[in-house]
């Protein structure tokens, strides 16, 4: 590879040959110039820093000849390397058959302007020949002009200034023939950078409506710019057609040529690299791409003198970015990628045109279209490449839409099915719980009349067994047996009570709603259990803070739940202890704790503390009945006044209940 580049940079850096030999005549009588050009490449007199004529340029004793096409930038001169800028004279003979009537010549593009003349006398002038900066005009036409007819010798006279580019001289050797062949060579030319232009416009506006309408791609968008910039170069070369029919300044136009140059470079990498990003180096592709948009600002933003010679510098960068690039898509071509082999096919067209144009524009070789050509065909070979991924997306697509059609027809059946079943199973569901129904309003009413049956027999024994107590003359044993009947009679009203209210909680009764001062209510039910807690010697502490004179509640409720907790706080209390009743009544919130000091409960029983017909291992301390259905009343009860209820509890030191209702009003 760098066999490769060190001769490229020989190509770039080499100067025009100049010889002190006889002067080269152009020999064109035998050709036939109505039906072929003629090429005026070959062995020009030189005079540098002077604007002479033919006779004078004759009488010049050492005449110096160069090899054209050439610039004078560098070349050699009586003891000197030449500058870029400056102004020079051509000079050579040309020796023709004399029949030819419409003769004419093409002086092509040089650099920077000419003035051209023939036997002496002037017949054309491209830009503004000049001695200076100030008084020479840059421009870039090809023209074609008349030559003076019945001549069979031509002494040719081109006159160069260049004081605004890299490089000056004769860059390209200008063409002879009849005038209408001329004329219809440049036809064609542009006719072709028109149809390069309008196929690769083409390409780049489907790859962006594709980004458009469909998943964006940065592959896509790289591949867009890329043809946008080959666009805008073409337009900036060749034919000039920027500076030939949009009437571009000669400086716009040759900034939009390098700049699209660079802009190609960077842009083609990024879009090399998002093609095959499994082959390409990441780093490769950032390094080349920010190099070209450096360049691209340099080019925009400082004089057109200056920035030129940026162009070798990038074109020797462009080389060894495009043999690095060769070597991985080779590497990766060995693969056996169908896509990797075209692209490798395209790229190496790439390399050979840009070679070519580097060439062309170092006046090394002549040639026209080379660029845009390979171009062409270069983003064509990756248009095939887009399109197969685009068909093998497509088929993709269609052969997933395909099994989803299937999945979601047998997702259809299935779903069908199901629901036959989930149709019979809900009529099944529907039959039972209207059995279900039915058996439990049986069974609410068997509890309700059980409930007052068994109520009514237990009442009466109440009244029995108080009235066979009355006697003075029983026995202690007798006295003994009635004490525990009681107790036990006793226990069965507790038991069909709680019944009693868990069927009215399981009917769903709602609130009715009333309002009470927190203070009266909660004192007066306390007072009721005074009693009861001094036959076990349990003192009760109160505590009731309310800056509110009314809460609305459900005081049946409300008085159920404490009746529970507070009975429930004298059964497992001991003899001695104390209670603990506080409520604080703040704004629409009341808050009610009842502490005792008694057995707690054990840790492994919390979990079903609040479950009905639930037993705790810890017994009363009097022996006092308990149903296992208090504390699931009390949790429903709070429930349906829309509050909360937590307890915390330590064995052998006591639990706490703590109540937070909200007022219902």
């Amino acid at each position: 590879m760098w066999k490769h580049i060190v001769t490229f940079v020989f190509i770039l850096s080499s100067v025009a040959s100049v010889s002190y030999s006889q002067q080269t005549f152009f020999q064109l009588q035998d050709r036939n110039l109505n039906e072929e050009i003629a090429l005026l490449q070959g062995q020009w007199q030189f005079e540098y820093g002077q604007l002479l004529t033919a006779e004078e340029m004759q009488a010049i004793d050492s005449p110096i000849y160069t090899e054209i096409p050439h610039t004078w930038t560098g070349m050699e001169f009586r003891g000197q390397n030449l500058p870029s800028t400056g102004y020079a004279t051509y000079y050579t003979t040309i020796i023709i058959n004399q029949n030819y009537s419409r003769l004419a010549i093409n002086g092509k593009v040089q650099s920077t302007n000419y003035k051209l003349f023939i036997n002496g006398k002037e017949i054309g002038e491209v830009g503004r020949l000049g001695t200076s900066q100030e008084t020479a005009k840059p421009d870039y036409r090809n023209k074609v002009f008349q030559i003076p007819s019945d001549q069979d010798t031509l002494e040719v006279i081109v006159q160069i200034s260049n004081f605004h580019y890299r490089k000056g001289g004769m860059s390209r050797p200008p063409q002879i023939a009849d005038k209408e062949l001329l004329l219809e060579d440049r036809g064609m030319n542009i006719s072709l950078s028109f149809f390069l232009i309008g196929s690769i416009f083409f390409m780049g506006l489907y790859h962006i409506g594709s980004n458009i309408f469909r998943t964006r791609n940065k592959m896509n968008s790289y591949f867009a710019l890329v043809c946008l910039f080959t666009i805008l170069r073409a337009l900036s070369v060749n034919e000039y057609l920027l500076i030939e029919y949009l009437n571009f300044p000669w400086w716009l136009s040759v900034r939009i040529e390098l700049a699209s140059f660079y802009l190609i470079f960077a842009f083609t990498i990024r879009f090399i690299y998002y093609l095959f990003p499994e082959y390409i180096p990441k780093f490769f592709a950032k390094t080349p791409y920010y190099i070209g948009i450096s360049a691209t600002f340099i080019t925009l933003f400082t004089p057109i003198l200056y920035n030129s010679n940026l162009v070798p510098i990038m074109q020797l960068v462009t080389v060894i970015t495009s043999l690095a690039i060769l070597y991985y898509i080779f590497k990766a071509s060995l693969t056996g990628n169908k896509e990797v082999l075209i692209a490798l096919v395209g790229f190496i067209l790439l390399f050979s045109v840009t070679v070519i144009e580097i060439l062309i524009h170092q006046s090394q070789i002549v040639g026209d279209m080379v660029f845009a050509l390979g171009i062409f065909f270069y983003l064509f070979s990756h248009v095939i490449i887009l399109a197969n991924r685009q068909n093998q997306t497509y088929i993709k697509n269609q052969d997933l839409s395909l099994a989803l059609k299937q999945s979601n027809q047998r997702l259809e059946q299935t779903v069908e099915e199901r629901t036959k079943e989930l149709n019979k199973r809900n009529k099944e569901l529907l039959n039972n719980n209207d059995e279900l129904k039915k058996i439990n309003d049986e069974k609410n009413g068997l509890i309700h009349v059980i409930a007052h049956d068994l109520k009514s027999p237990l009442n009466n024994n109440k009244g029995l067994i108080h009235l066979i107590k009355m006697p003075e003359n029983l026995n202690d044993d007798q006295k003994d047996f009635l004490d525990k009947l009681e107790k036990s009679n006793q226990q069965g009203v507790q038991l069909i009570e709680d019944l009693l209210q868990l069927y009215k909680l399981e009917s769903k009764q709602q609130p009715e709603i009333e309002a009470i001062c927190v203070k009266t209510f909660l004192g007066e039910l306390i007072k009721r259990y005074e009693d009861t807690a001094g036959l076990k010697k349990i003192k009760i502490n109160v505590n009731i803070e309310s800056d509110q004179n009314q809460f609305y509640t459900d005081t049946e409720k409300l008085q159920r739940i404490m009746d529970n907790l507070i009975s429930n706080a004298l059964k497992f209390s001991y003899e001695g202890t104390a209670i603990h009743i506080k409520a604080i009544h703040l704004k629409n919130k009341l808050h009610i704790e009842v502490r005792d000091e008694g057995m707690g409960i054990m840790k492994e029983e919390q979990s079903k503390l609040f479950q009905k017909f639930q037993k705790m291992s810890n017994k009363p301390t009097a022996g006092e009945s308990s149903s296992g259905l208090g504390l699931s009343i009390v949790k429903t009860l709070v429930e349906q006044l829309k509050g909360t209820i937590e307890f915390d509890s330590v064995p052998r030191k006591g639990t706490s209940f703590t109540i937070v209702l909200s007022d219902l009003a």
